[in-house]
């Protein structure tokens, strides 16, 4: 029986030896050339010490062998592009393979036909030819590269990257009924599969069946599907860290990752699927795992694999694929650029180095009637197109105002403009029937993306009072909008830890534009709108409040934002946050009563219902 090669056993396509090893030569044996190391010397233990190991070859035969194989890749590639510019057929022929044939000796001064059959063979001789280059690759590699070990693979990898704190052991760890498990996997689809749609609802069921009705028939995928579908469930329905849903939480995922050295292997659509599991597990429990190593790992896989770019259409990739590739791709940006924008750090790769038409361009709601037999009972695709579209907004004005250096622009204002217009349209036109936990987290999101690029940035340097205006009425606006998540009413949306930065961060701005400048934000006269630049939109307008009107409502802003950050930092573990944001908000002359102080229930200490506070202006 032949063996098959593998990576430390390459298939070597190469007629005879480049020389012989230096033992074989002073032994005066044959040698075979094998790579690593000849099997005289392997048989022998002296592996180490073969010519082919070390790259020594014998006393005055020292040849070059990366300098062969480059110029066999120069000879051959003038042929490629020969033989592509007169339309012929590829001929190998080099000194290191046979000679060519009669026929393929004529053949470049035969003109090849169009039909079909001329057409297939030169095709053939291309695959040949570029199975030719992989080969070339290998051995030229296979004596420095010993493949992946017990000890270090991919996913070890991985984990040791973004893992923070080791995962619980568990002496048994089984699961739990089918009708426990369905109502948890019916909760991820109804919730967050409908934002984030990179799996197959038919395949997920199929995983089910094959756990409980034929285990023996369940692949480690299958076991890694559940198991992160479960865990994702339970902790975005967790209410306290260490709560029995989060216990259950790290009991599911711990026991997905005894299966992970299966699950994640490299240049591989299933990885990636497997890796954007655990990306909104650790968004979930961001004490055990780093969102931002792991969403960069999948943007890497995704890369990797050219999902990035749609495929031609002479392949015809059936509709069922070409679709979850597009959905695998749209979830990994939305994803990257949630994670990115929230940690104030670069994409794992940008808009323009993509050419794919996101579930945002191609979706079409479908109604019940309109559906096929097969789409059913499956869930609309109508939620996570408006994430996507959301995503582009943000992605591209944050592209320009972060990540395009630091000398000022006098477009920047002309950007900002203009996106706010964007975010305040795509939020106008949000479907009707979208569920109302849903929406609320989508209104929060974009004005989040407002107070963010009205800020201080690398382009951006001085905000003007018309701009500190109007980050104040949408600081308040969001506190007013997250508050539902502290009494229950938004807990089918999906909330995690990033919500949590993202209120931290509107709250500390909320306090910056307070104490800045004399709190000019908080008097009755509307600051004058700046010039907006010819051809462009005029900035938003803003609505007149009294002074009065103006302190109640900076009071129930950060008393809001009080409750959310003890809230979600509750949740999350980021008890810190609320702490931080008690202390800058006592600093600015807040008081909080002494019997509210759990719930963050604060009242002016000032004689004139104004903030006075001396001048700071940072960028946060």
């Amino acid at each position: 029986m032949v063996a098959k090669p593998s990576f430390e056993t390459p298939l070597l396509r190469v007629s005879r030896p480049v020389s012989a090893c230096s033992r074989c030569r002073s032994a005066k044996i044959k040698c075979d050339g094998k790579l690593p190391a000849c099997t005289a010397c392997e048989r022998n233990g002296r592996f180490r010490e073969c010519s082919s190991a070390n790259d020594q070859f014998a006393k005055g035969k020292e040849r070059s062998y990366v300098a062969s194989l480059e110029s066999r890749v120069e000879r051959l590639e003038k042929q490629i592009g020969q033989a592509k510019a007169r339309k012929l057929p590829v001929v190998l022929f080099d000194p290191y393979l046979a000679p060519p044939t009669s026929k393929a000796q004529e053949a470049p001064t035969r003109r090849i036909g169009t039909g079909r059959q001329s057409q297939r063979k030169e095709a053939s001789d291309v695959d040949d030819l570029v199975a030719d280059f992989g080969f070339l690759s290998v051995n030229a590699t296979a004596r420095d590269f010993y493949g992946f070990t017990a000890e270090m693979s991919f996913a070890r990898l991985v984990l040791s990257t973004s893992s923070k704190e080791a995962m619980p052991r568990f002496a048994t760890n089984v699961l739990p009924p089918r009708y426990a498990v369905t109502t948890l996997v019916q909760h991820y689809l109804d919730n967050i599969f409908v934002l984030y749609p990179f799996l197959s609802e038919t395949a997920l069921f199929a995983s089910l069946d094959n756990l409980y009705q034929d285990a023996g028939r369940a692949t480690p995928m299958d076991h890694w599907t559940i198991r992160m579908v479960l865990a994702i469930a339970l902790a975005s329905q967790s209410r306290y860290s260490g709560d029995s849903q989060y216990r259950d939480a790290v009991r599911h995922a711990a026991a997905a990752l005894t299966c992970v050295d299966q699950v994640l292997q490299p240049g591989s659509r299933v990885a990636i699927q497997a890796l954007l599991l655990l990306v909104q597990y650790a968004m979930l429990d961001p004490y055990h795992f780093s969102s931002w190593y792991l969403i960069g790992v999948a943007s890497r896989v995704m890369l990797d694999l050219g999902l990035h770019q749609d495929p031609p259409e002479e392949l015809r990739m059936k509709e069922v694929h070409l679709t979850l590739r597009r959905r695998i791709y749209s979830c990994v940006y939305a994803l990257d650029r949630a994670i990115s924008i929230v940690h104030r750090r670069a994409f794992s790769f940008t808009d323009d180095s993509a050419n794919v038409p996101s579930c945002a361009e191609t979706s079409v709601p479908l109604s019940i009637a309109a559906r096929s037999r097969d789409q059913l009972f499956l869930r609309p695709m109508d939620t996570a197109p408006q994430l996507i579209k959301l995503r582009q907004i943000q992605s591209a004005c944050y592209q320009e105002l972060f990540q395009s250096g630091r000398q000022p622009s006098e477009n920047s204002w002309r950007s900002v403009w203009a996106t706010l217009g964007d975010l305040h349209e795509w939020y106008q036109n949000l479907p009707a029937g979208m569920q109302e936990p849903v929406k609320v987290a989508f209104k929060s999101e974009m004005l989040f993306s407002s107070i963010l690029i009205l800020s201080p940035s690398e382009k951006i340097h001085s905000v003007p009072d018309y701009a500190e205006a109007l980050i104040f009425e949408y600081a308040v606006d969001y506190a007013s909008s997250m508050r539902s998540v502290c009494d229950g009413t938004g807990k089918c949306a999906f909330y995690t830890y990033l919500d949590a930065l993202r209120a931290s961060y509107v709250g500390r701005r909320l306090l910056d534009v307070l104490q800045s400048k004399q709190c000019r934000v908080l008097d009755a006269d509307t600051p004058s709108s700046p010039p907006a630049p010819s051809g462009t939109l005029l900035p938003p307008p803003l609505p007149y409040r009294c002074s009065d009107e103006k302190v109640d409502r900076a009071r129930t802003g950060i008393e809001q934002l009080t409750d959310v950050l003890g809230y979600l930092g509750q949740i999350f573990g980021y008890s810190g946050l609320c702490e931080d944001f008690r202390v800058e908000a006592t600093a600015l002359g807040m008081v909080f009563s002494a019997g509210n102080l759990g719930s963050g229930s604060v009242s002016l200490d000032a004689a004139d219902s104004r903030f006075l506070y001396g001048h700071t202006d940072s960028a946060f």
